[in-house]
């Protein structure tokens, strides 16, 4: 009994130590899972547990999409540096930068839209260092403005310069007395924007570069006395010059002398676009070395519609021409005498694209050096004694003389039947 009760003992302890050790291994097993649970979510239960351990491999958004509850678990360095790299690559100011840059473009306009609003000056200038603010002080002893009539009126006014920008299309300068601007450093008058001129009164305007300077806009003479001075030995010299606009004459007495001693050009009336002569009395004197010098002259057309123009143009090697332009000259009317002397090959009228010149001129030799041009259409039938203008035919003079006569011849032969009647 004791022998079998030592058996069944041992027997009983062979049993439990083979039902140990699987139950050991099962532990191990069952111990890694639950201890990576317990890490990674604290309190929470096993199926939660499994299933968050499962979708975790499958997708990683999860741990990206709950960084909160995972920081504590593991300080996934590539989780980390994902979360601090990101901010990097949004705070790559390099895309910002563009929006500074607009910026940028932007604070500049504006501030050149400032400087526009700002530019609307209107000055005088009695020396190098006496300003005069006409919008400030708008009456002085010798000047005065009318803001609604947008006119600066200058009553013997003596002094340096004028200088107006951007004071809109109806800009006016009226002449009143007689006006003295001499400036030795540059234009008598600089406008940019629309002028007009005129008045009853006088003008004497000297410039070293240009006596009357007007950019981007157009400069028009109704009425007035202006004598027009540019001397100079450096550069070009201009009596009036404009700059991206038209000259327009439609009265007045306009004297323009340019005179360059240097190796520059001289230029009397000057525009970049058209110049068109409707009426007045001018006269251009133009004189240089070697340099080009031109009396009247046009980057696009020239229209003479009316008015005496005289121009002389002279130089010693350079090229002179009297009438220029840069596409048509159009001669409708008026009175031209025009000549130009020495250079090469000096010419009274050039036209790059061509000349056009009324019939009521004549036959007109374009390739002369010198020209007077003088209608004899309508009631004007005075000819010009220059052969090269081209005079009236005799023999019409006779027909018209022979035509008249007869028609006298018959009126009296009608009275006398008349009388004789009577």
């Amino acid at each position: 009994m004791k022998k079998m009760s030592k058996m069944m003992a041992l027997l009983l302890v062979v049993v439990m130590v083979l039902m140990l050790v699987p139950t050991s291994a099962f532990a191990e097993e069952v111990v890694e899972e639950p201890t990576l649970v317990v890490l990674a979510v604290e309190g929470a239960p096993v199926d939660e547990v499994l299933n968050t351990a499962v979708e975790e491999p499958v997708a990683e958004e999860p741990v990206a999409e709950e960084p909160a509850a995972e920081e504590p678990v593991a300080e996934e360095p590539a989780v980390v540096e994902t979360e601090a790299y990101e901010p990097v690559a949004a705070e790559e100011p390099v895309a910002a930068a563009p929006v500074a840059e607009e910026a940028a473009v932007v604070t500049a306009a504006a501030e050149e839209g400032t400087i526009e609003v700002k530019a609307v000056t209107l000055g005088l200038w009695r020396d190098a260092v006496t300003f005069i603010d006409v919008l400030l002080n708008t009456v002085g002893a010798d000047y005065s403005y009318d803001a609604i009539t947008n006119a600066l009126t200058l009553n013997n006014f003596v002094g340096k310069q004028v200088v107006a920008t951007d004071m809109g299309s109806n800009f006016a300068m009226i002449l009143s007395g007689i006006n003295v601007i001499a400036n030795d450093t540059g234009s008598a008058i600089d406008v940019t924007g629309d002028l007009t001129m005129g008045g009853p009164g006088e003008l004497t305007a000297i410039g070293s570069t240009r006596a009357i300077h007007v950019t981007n806009g157009d400069l028009v003479l109704n009425d007035g006395d202006y004598e027009l001075f540019a001397m100079n030995n450096v550069g070009d010299v201009t009596a009036v010059e404009v700059t991206n606009g038209h000259l327009i004459i439609n009265d007045g007495w306009i004297d323009a002398t340019a005179i360059n001693t240097g190796t520059g050009g001289a230029y009397g009336l000057w525009a970049d676009y058209d110049v068109a002569i409707n009426g007045g009395d001018i006269d251009v004197i133009t004189e240089s070395i070697s340099g080009p010098s031109m009396g009247i002259g046009a980057g696009d057309d020239v229209f003479v519609d009316g008015g005496y123009t005289t121009v002389r143009s002279s130089t010693q090697t350079g090229i002179a021409t009297a009438l220029y332009a840069g596409s048509w000259v159009v001669i409708r009317d008026g009175i031209l005498d025009l000549c130009a002397m020495g250079g090469v090959d000096p010419l009274a009228i050039y036209g790059a694209e061509g000349v056009w010149i009324s019939p009521c001129y004549g036959d007109v030799d374009l390739t002369a050096s010198c020209l007077y041009l003088e209608p004899y259409c309508g009631y004007c039938w005075h000819t010009s004694d220059n052969p090269k203008t081209g005079t009236q035919d005799m023999g019409q003079d006779a027909l018209m003389a022979t035509m008249a006569l007869l028609a006298l011849m018959g009126m009296a032969y009608l009275i006398s039947k008349k009388e004789i009647k009577a």
